[in-house]
């Protein structure tokens, strides 16, 4: 009786050990599989997008009016777009590329309801900053979607559709502003903690971007960055991140900036647990359309960042050394149609 006994225990002693053990509380598995922070989960969305930098298919993000024409035109094309304006109806009307469907980035999870299977959406604005911000976003939930560089103004320089808001953008009005001192991060902060419901990376990023540009996207101007920085000596509500290649950093920054590299700085494990969640963050890259994409990420997941509009364009447009992508005019005036 006593063998049976014990052969009887052993069996029950080895089905705990395999369902994992008596006596085992909620403290040895306190974290159960899928249940990763929300931050992290859409940090990894956006640790391989600012990485690899492409759609998910692996094509650029940014083509120029000359390749979507040629796309458009060519009779074979493994293209085929859909087209979202993020323009003004009034603005809208007076002159877009046909077959666009005008959108408001207010509503930008319902605009991405509509959006057809197997397409690459092509999303165009005024200047390609609101435009950038919805690329970004698209790409990381997994959408194919590409800005076209400059927007409407790269595609026509008719003032009537352009309103020649990049002619009127750029100039040298702040070139003198510029340092060469290097200045570095040393101060590392907790991520922010991201209030949601939602459990997905996706879900999660869809429901912050959607509240974030619901409100409005934030940018500044350099007029405006300049004048809280210098004449009101506000310097210490913000940190600048200048978004170059350390030959063009050299050549001269906005003071205090500190240099994120790109395809590499962005990544939770390198410079963005140096981002401060009690600052402004204001990013600056060469036209706007970069920093516009950036601050549509950090946004959603807790940052309180603005991007700089028009960059570097806006600040030392004459500057070859700094300013090393520059708006032109388009060399051809691609057709629009009105109403």
């Amino acid at each position: 009786m006593v063998h049976k006994l014990s052969n009887w225990m052993l069996a029950l002693l080895l089905v705990g050990i395999a369902i994992g053990g008596f006596g085992c509380g909620d403290d040895d598995n306190p974290v159960a599989p899928g249940t990763a922070d929300p931050f992290d989960k859409v940090a990894d969305l956006g640790n391989e997008y600012f990485t690899n930098y492409t759609t998910p298919s692996g094509q650029p993000v940014n083509v120029t009016a000359a390749t979507v024409w040629s796309n458009m035109t060519a009779k074979t094309s493994a293209v085929t777009y859909y087209i979202l304006d993020w323009r003004s109806p009034d603005h809208f009307a007076l002159g877009h590329i046909e077959g666009a469907v005008n959108a408001s980035i207010s509503n930008f999870e319902s605009v991405l309801e509509n959006i057809p299977a197997g397409v690459t959406v092509l999303n165009t604005c005024y200047t390609g900053q609101t435009a950038s911000h919805a690329t970004a976003l698209m790409n990381m939930l997994g959408y194919e979607a590409q800005n076209m560089k400059f927007g409407m103004c790269g595609w026509t320089a008719d003032p009537a559709v352009s309103l020649e808001k990049w002619d009127n953008a750029v100039g040298d009005a702040y070139a003198d502003w510029l340092v060469t001192e290097t200045s570095s991060a040393d101060v590392e902060y907790s991520f922010p903690e991201l209030e949601t419901d939602k459990t997905t990376a996706e879900d999660i990023l869809l429901d912050r971007a959607q509240a974030y540009l619901e409100a409005g996207w934030k940018k500044i101007s350099a007029a405006a960055l300049y004048e809280d920085i210098e004449i009101n000596n506000n310097g210490d509500d913000y940190f600048i991140v200048n978004y170059f290649a350390p030959a063009q950093y050299d050549a001269g920054h906005i003071p205090g900036a500190v240099r994120f590299q790109p395809k590499e700085s962005l990544h939770s494990d390198n410079m963005l647990k140096y981002l401060p969640t009690d600052k402004k963050i204001v990013v600056y890259c060469f036209t706007g359309q970069t920093s516009s994409q950036i601050v549509s990420y950090l946004n959603s997941i807790g940052y309180d960042a603005y991007s700089l509009l028009y960059g570097v364009n806006g600040m030392c447009f004459s500057n070859g050394a700094i300013c090393t992508t520059r708006y032109h005019a388009p060399d051809s005036n691609y057709p629009v149609v009105s109403g």
